[in-house]
């Protein structure tokens, strides 16, 4: 007889394999059963599954998109709850409704009419199918341009432009500024890796640029660039890095937290960078200096080197008022004594300053030293302590112990490269001053102040027309910079191109400033023969009210040029006690043979630091590394 197997229907009764005996199932287990089966005829999780899939892919491009246009905080907020109530909502219709071969209808309908057959099983395959291959294919996208691309072999140099802030009262510039310097600063501290400074990345604040052209014009590989949010005690960054060939992301990331907690959110973007970036570090990168965990110091150490980047007389009192700020709230803040050093050292350079150099020294020297005893590894402290050695004590050993130092824990710092090259400028070594001048310029392209000191280098190796366009690249860039200007003057009378420098004096008197145009006026002068009119204009220079415009230095200069020994000596004489950092300056008393006949000025000349500068000048010509560069000096020879 043929074995039959029984078959029984789904019930409250099941067989047991073997036999033909029952058990009772419980009808909690029963119902689940039937409600599973419900939901898989009705098509309820498929259709679950390929809206959370689809969901969730565009959750990924809102966070990708979002950013660009500057959507605000509340928006990802309004979107997930619209996406969550969307999902409740698409559950309960496709449990309700069904597509069927005339059109939807309730599932109730299509149970009971035999001429109604559902259409949705195979289409919904698909689309489930299709969502997780998009979602995988983006996952596997977005893994491989985080991971992959970024390696050592494609990063070569960076730019991190300055943070926008997208607060509501938009007032966080100068926060938004301190979160791209700490991280231009994190990544410029790694060794393989040529980081765009300060002054060039900040340079396009505030412009609605294509990256790409950004990039080209910093000649870097890649960008760096974000915002910022803040919102009561809340806080959010976001940061995207974009390769400059094609202008694609590379990544894009969103950090919340507590303005509490932005020194972990700085560090955690800087970390993902460098991760990112798949650069070999080698154990060789310089440490990060040591922080502050005072929000109230971090935000004065912000605002003053927010002032100290705008570079004049006022901001630069306002950086110092801010730096001792910071210095009162942490006094263990390393960067808020090495910030405070750099403004004072700098600070003899503004007009508001001139004169006051003995008295910020002391100061500068002590916070910078103070720097290093809370943080040897404060590349700025040392840099900025080398160039006061350099400018106030006329240490010049000191001067480029310190110097190395600092190039040697931050080698990719412009401002510790630059400075190096003002040593070298300073001692007559034009070629090495020209190598690091010119590495500072390649670091900060949009720096006025690299070009035109690399420019000056030019003019003294006799290199007349890159020194030209090097100043002309300078005044392009910052049309009110002065000292470029009085340099393109300069640099036209020594290479004899006297009609340029009239038209020059004939059209820009007002971006010369009243003391340099008059003193190039007595210098051409002179070049065209014409030693009264000189004498005359200088006289009008050394008693007149322009003296107070210019430092002690240039005022024995004029004194020199108009032949008065007795004069120049004894501003000469105020302008070493006064430790005025222009005496040292290559431009206008290189060596005491450039000027014969004044005895005077040679005697007040004759100190043994002096001297030791002098000495170091002349082996440089013997080596032939430097020159002397015959300007105009003095009217006498002229009489």
């Amino acid at each position: 007889m043929a074995n039959i197997r029984a078959r029984h229907p789904v019930g409250p009764y099941t067989a047991r394999a073997g036999n033909h005996c029952r058990r009772p199932e419980f009808p909690y287990n029963f119902a689940m059963r039937r409600f599973v089966h419900e939901l898989t005829q009705r098509h309820v999780i498929k259709v679950g599954v390929a809206y959370v899939a689809i969901a969730w892919i565009f959750l990924q491009l809102a966070g990708e998109i979002g950013p660009i246009l500057d959507a605000p905080q509340w928006f990802y907020r309004v979107l997930l709850g619209l996406l969550g109530a969307g999902f409740v909502v698409t559950l309960v219709l496709s449990w309700i409704y069904e597509v069927t071969n005339k059109g939807i209808r309730r599932a109730s309908e299509v149970e009971s009419d035999a001429t109604l057959h559902s259409l949705g099983g195979r289409q919904l395959d698909f689309i489930v199918i299709g969502a997780l291959i998009l979602a995988l294919g983006y996952f596997v996208w977005e893994s491989r341009f985080s991971e992959t691309d970024v390696g050592q072999d494609t990063i070569e140099s960076i730019a991190v432009l300055p943070f926008r802030d997208m607060s509501a009262a938009q007032d966080q510039a100068y926060f938004a500024d301190g979160m791209a310097e700490e991280l231009l600063t994190a990544l410029s501290r790694i060794p393989d890796l040529k980081v765009a400074g300060r002054t060039s990345s900040f340079a396009f604040k505030g412009e609605q640029r294509d990256l790409q052209s950004i990039a080209a014009e910093l000649g870097v590989t890649h960008i760096l660039e974000g915002s910022i949010r803040t919102s009561g005690n809340q806080l959010r960054v976001t940061a995207q890095l974009v390769k400059g060939e094609d202008g694609f992301q590379v990544w894009a990331r969103e950090f919340d937290g507590e303005l509490s907690d932005i020194f972990a959110v700085q560090d955690e973007i800087s970390d993902l960078v460098v991760s990112g970036l798949k650069l070999h570090m080698g154990g060789n990168a310089a440490p990060r200096p040591i922080a502050t965990t005072n929000t109230d110091a971090y935000n004065a150490y912000l605002l003053g080197r927010y002032n100290l980047a705008q570079r004049t007389g006022q901001s630069i009192q306002a950086a110092i008022d801010q730096f001792r700020s910071a210095i009162a709230l942490d006094s263990g803040y390393s960067p808020a004594y090495s910030g405070l050093a750099t403004t004072l050292a700098v600070s003899p350079y503004y007009e508001a300053f001139i004169g006051k150099s003995a008295d910020i020294a002391a100061e500068a020297t002590a916070a910078a030293e103070m720097a290093i005893a809370i943080d040897p590894s404060n590349s700025e402290a040392y840099a900025t302590l080398g160039f006061l050695r350099l400018i106030f004590a006329r240490d010049w050993h000191g001067a480029e112990e310190m110097l190395v130092k600092a190039i040697d824990l931050h080698p990719n710092n412009a401002g510790n490269v630059n400075l190096y090259g003002d040593f070298l400028y300073n001692v007559g070594d034009y070629i090495g001053a020209q190598k690091f001048e010119g590495l500072a310029a390649s670091l900060e392209p949009l720096s006025a102040a690299h070009q035109h000191e690399l420019a000056l280098v030019y003019g003294l190796l006799g290199d007349f027309d890159s020194a030209i366009r090097q100043e002309q690249l300078a005044i392009k860039i910052n049309p009110n910079f002065r000292n470029a200007w009085w340099a393109l003057g300069s640099l036209l009378l020594q290479s004899n191109r006297l009609d340029e420098l009239q038209s020059l004096l004939d059209s820009r008197s007002n971006e010369l400033g009243e003391f340099a145009a008059t003193r190039l006026a007595l210098q051409l002068d002179l070049a065209t023969g014409n030693p009264e009119s000189a004498t005359a204009t200088g006289m009008k220079l050394l008693h007149g009210t322009l003296a107070k415009l210019a430092g002690y230095t240039m005022l024995a200069h004029v004194a020199a040029l108009i032949g008065d020994d007795d004069a120049a000596a004894n501003w000469f004489e105020l302008a070493y006690a006064q430790d005025d950092p222009i005496i040292i300056s290559p431009i206008f008393f290189f060596l005491p043979e450039d000027w014969p006949h004044m005895p005077k000025l040679h005697a007040a000349m004759d100190k043994s630091d002096l001297v030791q500068l002098y000495d170091r000048r002349r082996a440089n010509i013997a080596a032939g590394t430097g020159r002397v560069l015959v300007i105009l000096n003095s009217a006498s020879e002229k009489l």
